[in-house]
């Protein structure tokens, strides 16, 4: 096969910036190694952390990461098949291995051979902030006990994803490849929507579209088509043909290189109802008045509290209203959602509650009004958005307005 695939990369400078970043943080906290449980699951959100050191990941590919303080990270995937592919893919990690019996006992011998087997060694996958359940099973934990028994095993908690909040000149850049593939996806439910097509084969299209303009899987894609839509997108599309009067509403989180960004739009088969158009405006009002108090130095709490007001003093309710961080996973740093209020607050503990120069996040905000269908349907908007040093920009170029499509 060739040497090297023709997939997206970023550059060796931005792996040793990530790699001494990471490793200032190990020192400050005593940590010998991390391992790091990149499984393919919550649309790669646990493999993010992995991905960040090592750019092995997508198609629900595995990336177990040894990572120490000192010395040559090693990346274990599922299958020797694989190998040669995940080489030729990147050049961040030479040292790439399958599973050989189980994944602790992959690690344990890779951790020997680093002499680290009594060391302090930091890992994700356990229950922490962005996290309450983990995703390490508890039988490899147990595994990793028996066969390490002097080793001490400390848990990162949000690390990683603390590291992971302000994002480089690079992958800013990536970011726009994903914006870009996101308003592509938009163009084309724009132009295949119409009375008579089915709803799978619009969505097909926009996946396609995704797809063959280098895009990857998995991502998180959730859709609704109905004449009266829930105020929040279904996750999958039926073999329904669209019916004039219907409207669309979909969420969509395009990724390319393992990057996501996020954007949601609701069309109209036809004209929309007045008070349908009124739920979406009033959205798209909502993002602007956010906007305008974005920005370095400035409080996520009060920006987005403000949002919330705008929100009520017009009559709506809100089924999804906030921001959340978006990069290699669709759940970051930072993030303030009304509609998981507690859980943000504490984590602006943790985060701080200030915007910084490279933050990028998406801010959606799904509306319904409670004196229309008895607020059981609504519209939905939503747009990525960086923080940059003259303030906050959108990142995608798709129109705001409501798309009405001919029916």
């Amino acid at each position: 096969m060739r040497q090297r695939l023709e997939l997206p990369r970023l550059s060796l400078a931005e792996r040793d910036r990530r790699w001494a970043l990471v490793r200032r943080e190990m020192e400050a906290r005593r940590l010998d190694g991390l391992v790091l449980w990149g499984w393919p699951a919550m649309w790669d959100f646990c493999t993010a952390n992995a991905r960040y050191l090592c750019p092995v990941g997508g198609n629900a590919e595995f990336n177990v990461l040894v990572f120490p303080r000192q010395g040559d990270p090693t990346c274990f995937v599922l299958m020797p098949t694989f190998l040669e592919g995940w080489r030729a893919s990147q050049d961040w990690v030479a040292d790439i291995r399958s599973r050989r019996g189980t994944w602790a006992d992959s690690v344990v011998q890779r951790l020997a051979e680093l002499n680290l087997t009594s060391g302090r060694i930091g890992m994700d996958g356990l229950a922490g902030p962005l996290d309450p359940d983990g995703w390490l099973p508890h039988s490899v934990y147990a595994r990793l006990v028996e066969l390490m028994p002097k080793a001490e095993l400390v848990n990162l908690g949000d690390m990683l994803e603390s590291l992971r909040t302000v994002k480089s000149a690079e992958e800013i850049g990536i970011l726009e490849q994903a914006a870009t593939l996101g308003d592509l996806m938009l163009t084309t439910c724009r132009d295949k929507a119409r009375s008579g097509v089915k709803e799978s084969e619009v969505y097909g299209d926009m996946m396609q579209t995704m797809l063959a303009n280098g895009g990857e899987e998995p991502t998180l894609f959730l859709w609704a088509c109905d004449r009266y839509p829930a105020p929040h997108p279904f996750r999958l599309p039926t073999v329904r043909p669209i019916e004039r009067g219907d409207l669309i509403t979909c969420e969509i989180h395009p990724k390319i290189g393992g990057y996501f960004t996020h954007v949601e739009r609701t069309f109209s088969i036809g004209a929309p109802e007045p008070q349908q158009r009124r739920i979406y405006e009033g959205c798209v009002t909502a993002f602007n008045e956010g906007m305008k108090r974005f920005g370095p130095g400035k409080s996520i709490s009060g920006a987005m509290d403000h949002v919330r007001d705008v929100i009520h003093d017009s009559g709506f309710g809100m089924c999804e209203t906030g921001i959340h961080g978006h990069g290699l996973a669709s759940l970051e740093y930072p993030r303030y959602r009304h509609h998981a209020i507690k859980a943000d607050q504490e984590a602006l503990k943790t985060s701080g509650d200030e915007f910084r120069t490279g933050m990028v996040f998406a801010f959606n905000i799904d509306l319904f009004d409670p004196k229309y269908h008895a607020g059981n349907t609504g519209c939905v908007f939503a747009e990525t958005v960086h923080i940059a040093e003259n303030g906050a920009r959108r990142m995608h170029s798709y129109p705001m307005t409501f798309q009405e499509l001919a029916g």
